[in-house]
This record gives C-alpha cells, sequence and structure tokens, in this order.
C-alpha cells in the first residue's frame, strides 16, 4: 500500500495522476487504454471532491492510499472535509446532466466498482476499485477446440473433490461452455481470479473431475468475502452431458463438510423465484428461509444466444443453514418481533433478548454500489444517536447520485435498542424483508428494502407454506410503508 497527501487544490492533479499511473504499472495495469482511463477518473474524482467536499476557500488535505487485494486495483480518497451531503433530493435535478452528473458519470462508466463510506470522525472515503488484469478466458479458449460432442461420458469416471490449482482454467472453461458470458459473477471467467479466490479462503470451490478426458465437468461455490463465519454457495453449473449422475449433490455435501471444517456458523443462498426448483433444493438440504430479496436480478439479462428482457427485475429467496449454534444476545424490536421469533426458530439459532438503550453518540454506516447489478448497500455496523442521518446521507448518494434501482438496509441486532431508528427508516419507505444471520461483521442483522421501482408479487414463485407464511409478512410490511 502507498499513500500521497495533496492540498485540496487543482494544481495536483498531475502530481496525483502520476502517483496513480505509476502504481497501476507495478500491478500490470500497463496498457495504454487503461491508463488512459485511470487518468481520466482520477481528475473527475479530484476535481468532485474539491467540489463538494469542502467549503469554499476552504483548505484541507486529501489522502489518497493505492492498494490491491486478490482481483482488484484499489484508490481510495480520504477527506475530512464536509459530510455526503443529505439535502441531496431538494438540490439535484435528475433531468439535467449538470457538471458534477457528468464528473460522477464518467467515474462510474470507467469503474468496476464504487463505495462511499462514512468514518465518522475520521472523515469519509471514495474508494474506487478496478479489476486487474487477468487473461480472460475468451483469450485461451478462442485457440483451443471444443470438447467433440459424441464423446463418451462414465459415471465411474467421475470424482468429487476439492480444488486444485490446475483446475482453474477447466473451471473458467465449464463456465463458457454453460453460460457463455453471461455469468453475472465474472470472476468465475479469469483462472488467476479463481486461483488467488481459492487461495485466499475467500472462495471455496468444490469440483466434479472427469478422469478419463481430463475436465472439470462440475462446479461448486462457497463465496466468503473477508472470510465472514457465514457464507453463500453458489456458483453452481454441471455440463449438460452429466446432468443424470446426482453430481450437483455429491458437491452440495462437500460444501457443507468443508464449512463445518472451518468452523462456519452456517450457509446462505438466494434462489431465484421464477421458478421453484432451486428453493426445493435449499431445502431439500436443511435450509431455511429466513427473508426475501425483492428485485435484486436486473430486468436485462444478456444470454448465449440472444438478450433476454425479463418483465421486471427479478427477486430472491433468502435461505439459511445452521452449522454452528452460537448463542447470541439480540435486540428484536417490537413492530416485528413475532415474525423475527418464528424465523430464528426456523433456522434453529439459539438467542437471548436484551433491551439495552444506545449510549454512543457517533455510530458507523457503510454502504457501497454494484453498477453491473444496479443495487446499493448500507450496512449500519455500530448502533448510535447519528445513525439515522447516516443512513440518510448514503441513501441519497445512492438514489440522486449513482441512481440504484435497489437498496438493502442491514441494521445489526447485536448491539443496543433499535425501534426509534427502524421507525425512521420506514417513514422512508423501506419495508422489512427478514433476517441476515451473522452478516455485518459476524453479527446478526434486520434488514429492510428500498424499491426504487415496481414489483409486480403475482409473478413471485414461492415453494413451501413456511416461505409463503414469511413471504406474506413481509408483503403486508411493503404495502404498509408504501401508504
Amino acid at each position: 500500500m502507498t499513500t500521497l497527501i495533496v492540498p485540496n487544490t487543482y494544481q495536483y492533479i498531475y502530481l496525483l495522476q502520476a502517483f496513480v499511473i505509476e502504481n497501476a504499472k507495478l500491478y500490470g495495469l500497463d496498457k495504454k487504454e487503461i491508463l488512459s482511463k485511470l487518468e481520466l477518473v482520477c481528475e473527475e474524482a479530484f476535481s468532485y471532491l474539491i467540489k463538494n467536499s469542502f467549503e469554499e476557500n476552504e483548505k484541507k488535505d486529501i489522502k489518497v492510499k493505492i492498494s490491491k487485494d486478490s482481483s482488484s486495483f484499489i484508490i481510495s480518497f480520504f477527506d475530512q472535509g464536509l459530510p455526503f451531503d443529505n439535502t441531496l433530493e431538494k438540490k439535484y435535478d435528475v433531468s439535467k446532466l449538470s457538471a458534477e452528473g457528468l464528473e460522477l458519470f464518467l467515474i462510474k462508466k470507467y469503474t468496476d466498482h464504487i463505495v462511499w463510506i462514512n468514518h465518522g470522525s475520521q472523515g469519509k472515503e471514495f474508494r474506487l476499485s478496478f479489476n486487474l488484469p487477468f487473461q480472460n478466458i475468451f483469450d485461451i479458449e478462442k485457440s483451443e477446440e471444443r470438447i467433440e460432442n459424441k464423446y463418451v461420458v462414465n459415471k465411474d469416471d467421475i470424482e468429487v473433490r476439492t480444488f486444485q490449482e490446475k483446475d482453474a482454467i477447466k473451471i473458467a472453461r465449464i463456465i463458457y461452455r454453460t453460460y457463455g458470458y453471461t455469468y453475472p459473477n465474472e470472476d468465475l471467467y479469469y483462472p488467476d481470479k479463481i486461483l488467488n479466490l481459492n487461495k485466499s479462503g475467500e472462495l471455496i470451490s468444490i469440483v466434479s473431475y472427469d478422469k478419463l478426458h481430463d475436465e472439470i465437468v462440475g462446479h461448486y461455490g462457497l463465496e466468503r468475502p473477508n472470510l465472514m463465519m457465514v457464507a453463500e454457495s453458489g456458483q453452481a453449473v454441471v455440463a449438460p452431458k452429466y446432468r443424470s449422475f446426482g453430481l450437483m449433490k455429491k458437491m452440495r455435501n462437500l460444501v457443507e463438510n468443508k464449512a463445518r471444517e472451518l468452523g462456519l456458523e452456517g450457509i446462505f443462498s438466494q434462489p431465484v423465484t421464477t421458478h421453484t426448483f432451486s428453493q426445493q433444493v435449499n431445502e431439500d438440504f436443511g435450509s431455511h428461509v429466513c427473508g426475501f430479496s425483492f428485485g435484486l436480478v436486473p430486468q436485462k439479462m444478456n444470454f448465449k444466444q440472444a438478450d433476454k428482457t425479463l418483465s421486471q427485475r427479478g427477486s430472491c429467496v433468502l435461505y439459511f443453514k445452521t452449522l454452528k449454534k452460537r448463542e447470541r444476545t439480540i435486540n428484536i424490536p417490537n413492530r416485528h418481533r413475532a415474525i423475527v421469533k418464528e424465523i430464528y426458530k426456523n433456522i434453529s439459532l439459539p438467542y437471548k433478548i436484551i433491551n439495552r438503550k444506545k449510549t454512543l453518540k457517533e455510530g458507523k454506516v457503510t454502504s457501497n454500489y454494484s453498477s453491473y447489478w444496479g443495487i446499493g448497500t448500507i450496512n449500519v455496523e455500530k448502533i448510535a444517536q447519528d445513525n439515522f442521518k447516516q443512513i440518510k446521507e448514503a441513501f441519497y448518494n445512492l438514489i440522486f447520485r449513482l441512481k440504484a434501482d435497489v437498496i438493502f438496509l442491514n441494521i445489526t441486532v447485536e448491539e443496543t435498542d433499535i425501534d426509534d431508528l427502524i421507525e425512521r427508516v420506514e417513514k422512508e419507505k423501506f419495508f422489512f424483508t427478514g433476517i441476515h444471520p451473522s452478516i455485518i461483521n459476524n453479527q446478526d442483522a434486520i434488514r429492510f428494502e428500498y424499491l426504487n421501482g415496481i414489483i409486480d408479487e403475482s409473478q413471485i414463485k414461492i415453494y413451501s407454506s413456511e416461505a409463503r407464511k414469511i413471504f406474506n409478512y413481509i408483503s403486508s410490511e411493503r404495502q404498509r410503508v408504501l401508504q
């Protein structure tokens, strides 16, 4: 990690650009077109911060940090100027592309991931992430012949096992052969990313390996960002010729065994509601419903042969399977007490209820935005008196600046009383959507959601009566807060 501190004046823009460019070259971002985009993004981000983070003629420093993780080159701008503007809905005209809007448009266009983070008295952070240039499966695939359609497959040749380094390229191939370039998690198209994520533990890949043909014919992933105590199961695929061998079930069993070995508290997944098959699979493995995610899937989906436009954004069921029963001390809000208790009972998590009042003046709220999904997420990590103000600031940035279609709000329930905070966010049209265990710094969260659009609930297909009961409650809450 390298750091540059510069005054908040335009004359330092060239120094900043040189600093970023030279760091980028060290991490393999050395193509001319990439460096040009980085120069442009730096200029727009620096200009944006100078205009919007400080009073006129206010002299302060901006700290710029360069870092990387297993898959991204990261530029973080830190300042202790004005907090994020919470009056945007009054002054931001979404019908006109102002100078401010153009700056943000260009930043968003050339950046793979944007995160706005409030650090309380420490100021705030504007974090921009850029994918590192791993070799794309397309560059490898175009020089090789596809496996012949007529080769014979045999169940006895298949081995279900954990990931090995040599599997990375073969996993990328099976994703391409099954989905083309339509799979939403782009990491699986880059062999180096698959390898690095498995090495870091942020991805646990289970594969079905055809020993005779030396091919990976199935993959099941367990995603664990920041090495949390819960992980999301998914990235599941089996090659068409092998779908009668029960490989998905075998891989899922090994996934759960690995999760138990790691001492994880549980596994969650979010199957779609366009059909009920994947919901049934989750329930067959002992998972239980703890919430719903309305509009999680973008309406416009690109498939291998043609574009397909869904009639609306797709919704998902949130399932959870408990592996380790940590007893938690929680503050259940009065309004949703009955349904929250029922969810905890369904997912078999022990808890004690305690009512503690807020004592801290400064809380912690973080937010992030996915441009691919059109989704913003706000996490209330530390409960305090200023949480609502922080939520509003993050909300306005996501809605008016980044134009999020959906915003998820997660509030920790393992700290202090949150009744008044929930009452206030519901007045802003956030509606209850369930409970997510151990999702915020390994603490449980109550989930809310804001929809910047319309969802026709009649198109949502639900498998079980347990899921239907929770869905009906959420639906009634949604109608209540929208009135």
